[in-house]
């Protein structure tokens, strides 16, 4: 599967999470926080993941 289909379903996954919560009443300020957080792991982490998979390959 293409990396960046991949980063795309991550971080749609994150958002439609957030929006779950902020639709069920959860304060917004907390959830800014969380999405920052959230954004910035998945994106981190699968681009490492991206990096390592393609050195052991050579």
């Amino acid at each position: 599967m293409n990396w960046r289909f991949k980063l795309f379903l991550m971080n749609l996954a994150v958002v439609v999470a957030l929006y779950y919560r902020w639709s069920r009443g959860a304060a917004i300020v907390p959830l800014v926080i969380t999405g920052v957080v959230m954004l910035l792991l998945v994106n981190v982490l699968l681009l490492l993941t991206r990096t390592c998979s393609v050195s052991r390959k050579r």
